[in-house]
C-alpha cells in the first residue's frame, strides 16, 4: 500500500523549496554541515543530502567541527565526514542545517567561500543568513524539511538515505514522545518505512548500544536526581567528578534529561552539566504550558518552546540557584 497522504506545506515555503531546487540543480560543488556537537537530525539530514547529490553527479562533502558520537557512527556516510574545509576551497553552494546562525557550525568555513547559501532549520531562534532560508519552527525536525525538498525534486531515496532521515526524525522527536511530534512526522516516517528500513534496528543502534560506563554514569546521575517547588521541577546534575569516578571517556549522555519528566507532577526538567569550574551547560525540557525557551534566551541560548538549552559562565552550584530562581518566578506567574 502506498502512502498517498501528502505533508502539508505552506505556499510561501513551496516558493523557498522551488528556489532551493533551482540552486541545487545549477550548482556543481557543495559544502554541507550542521551545528557543532552533531545530533541525529543534523547529521542524518546532511548525510542524506550528500548521498542524493552525489547520485546527481555533484561534488559534495559533509563537514562537522566535532567528532561524530559513537551512537551515530552507523549512519551511512558518517565515516566520510571531514572536520573543516580548506581556506582556499570555494563552493557553488553551502547547505547549512539546523544552525541558528552561520557560526553555529564552528570555525570551518567563511561566507566568502560560498556562492549561494541554503539555510534549512526548524528552530524558533534563528537568523536568516542564507540566500534562501527554509525555516519551519512547527516542524519536529530538519529531516522532515529535507524530505519535503527531495520529494519536490522527485528524488527516489535509497534505503540508506531513508535510514538517515528516519534517525533524524526519531531523535528530534524523542522517539515520537515529545510535544513537537506532529502528524507530518508520522507521515514522513511511514514513507521512509515503505523503503524497507528496519526501524527496530535503528532504535537499537541509537538508544540501546551504550557502553557499561555510560550506564554507570546514568546510574550516578539518577541517584542524585532532585525535585523542587512541590515536585513541579526536577533536575539532574552531571559533575566532572562523576566522569572521573567512573574513569572512562566513553560516555553517552544522550537521553539522560528525559528522566526528569518521568516523575509524577513534574512539569519542567533540567540537566546541569559541569564544563569547568566557571562554565555550565544547561538543558531544559517541559510539558505543555511552560516555555523553557524564554528562560534559556535570557542567557543567549536557543531551541524550542519545550526543549531548549544554554551555556552560562558560572559554576554549577551557582547555575542551579540562578535557573531555579527564574523557574520559581515563572511557575508562580503561570500558576502551574
Amino acid at each position: 500500500m502506498e502512502i498517498n497522504e501528502k505533508i502539508k506545506i505552506d505556499s510561501s515555503d513551496l516558493g523557498k523549496i522551488s528556489e532551493i531546487s533551482k540552486i541545487i540543480k545549477r550548482s556543481k560543488t557543495f559544502f554541507i554541515a550542521g551545528h557543532m556537537k552533531p545530533d541525529g537530525d543534523s547529521l542524518g539530514s546532511a548525510l542524506t543530502l550528500a548521498s542524493v547529490l552525489k547520485r546527481f553527479g555533484k561534488k559534495v562533502c559533509v563537514y562537522c567541527c566535532d567528532e561524530i558520537p559513537d551512537f551515530l557512527k552507523f549512519l551511512k556516510g558518517a565515516d566520510e565526514v571531514k572536520r573543516t574545509a580548506e581556506k582556499n576551497d570555494v563552493f557553488d553552494c553551502a547547505i547549512i542545517l539546523e544552525s541558528i546562525n552561520f557560526s553555529r557550525m564552528g570555525d570551518i568555513i567563511i561566507p566568502t567561500q560560498v556562492r549561494s547559501i541554503i539555510n534549512i532549520d526548524h528552530h524558533l531562534t534563528h537568523t536568516n543568513f542564507g540566500n534562501v532560508n527554509y525555516i519551519v519552527p512547527s516542524s519536529a525536525s530538519t529531516a522532515e524539511l529535507v524530505l519535503n525538498i527531495l520529494e519536490y525534486m522527485n528524488v527516489k531515496l535509497t534505503k540508506n538515505e531513508a535510514e538517515n532521515l528516519y534517525a533524524g526524525i526519531l531523535t528530534d522527536t524523542g522517539c515520537f514522545q515529545q510535544i513537537n511530534t506532529t502528524p507530518n512526522s508520522h507521515i514522513a516516517c511511514a514513507k521512509l518505512m515503505r523503503l524497507g528500513i528496519d526501524v527496530s534496528d535503528i532504535y537499537k543502534k541509537i538508544y540501546e548500544s551504550n557502553s557499561v560506563d555510560t550506564l554507570k554514569l546514568h546510574g550516578l546521575a539518577l541517584y542524585g536526581i532532585k525535585t523542587i517547588f512541590n515536585n513541579n521541577v526536577s533536575y539532574i546534575v552531571l559533575r566532572k567528578s562523576m566522569f572521573k569516578k567512573i574513569g572512562s571517556k566513553n560516555f553517552n549522555t544522550n537521553g539522560i534529561i528525559s528522566y526528569t519528566l518521568k516523575i509524577k507532577d513534574v512539569k519542567i526538567g533540567c540537566l546541569f552539566k559541569e564544563i569547568d569550574k566557571k562554565t555550565t551547560k544547561i538543558s531544559c525540557r517541559s510539558l505543555k504550558g511552560f516555555d523553557v525557551l524564554e528562560v534559556m534566551r535570557k542567557f543567549g541560548g536557543g531551541g524550542h518552546k519545550n526543549a531548549a538549552g544554554c551555556i552560562v559562565k558560572t559554576g554549577i552550584n551557582s547555575s542551579i540557584k540562578l535557573i531555579s530562581g527564574i523557574l520559581r518566578e515563572k511557575l508562580n506567574g503561570d500558576n502551574l
